[in-house]
């Protein structure tokens, strides 16, 4: 009889875990890449992402095609979780985060309560690129990190040494730091 009361309550404990986790899965209903006048639907592939919950880089890379060739391209994504639909947009180049998956739910630039990163730009001479997002995550997960082009997926000014230029506030103080490409950041 106690085997069956630890088996049961087992049982119990694994379907609560599941139940909790499928409430908060994320439908993707639309996911749109492109130019106003020139895109694709991408629903599918987007809620693959969405069903580890993952942030991803917004790019030709990440889809596999180009949809607007020498254009500026945006995905719009509507989705629901948790009972909320929620409508997205982000441009290219940009990381795409689900709210209410998990890695948002704090809203946006917090990651600790000692640190919350404000803009981060990486770039030089005028040519900069925003990376905040992908800095906030980096800070949100405490990894350090190396400033270069693969970590930010983007080489703002070939063959010229680049520039991180990262604006945050620690417990509420403001501050700024420039880290020189090769750097390795922890925050």
């Amino acid at each position: 009889m106690k085997a069956f009361g630890s088996i049961f309550s087992v049982t119990l404990i694994l379907l609560a875990c599941i139940s909790s986790s499928l409430a908060q899965r994320i439908m993707v209903e639309s996911a749109y890449y492109g130019a106003p006048d020139r895109g694709r639907n991408v629903t599918a592939d987007v809620q693959r992402f969405a069903d580890y919950g993952e942030p991803f880089r917004v790019s030709n890379d990440t889809f596999r095609m180009d949809p607007a060739p020498g254009q500026t391209k945006r995905l719009v994504v509507v989705y629901g979780v948790g009972g909320r639909r929620i409508r997205d947009s982000v441009n290219e180049g940009d990381v795409f985060y689900f709210r209410g998956g998990g890695y948002a739910d704090a809203g946006p630039g917090y990651h600790r309560r000692a640190i919350q990163i404000l803009d981060a730009a990486y770039g030089t001479r005028g040519r900069y690129a925003n990376v905040t997002r992908i800095v906030q995550n980096f800070v949100r997960i405490q990894q350090p990190f190396e400033v270069s082009n693969q970590t930010f997926g983007i080489d703002p000014y070939p063959g010229v040494t680049k520039r991180l230029k990262v604006f945050y506030s620690r417990n509420g103080a403001r501050r700024s730091q420039i880290y020189v490409e090769g750097d390795v950041v922890r925050l």
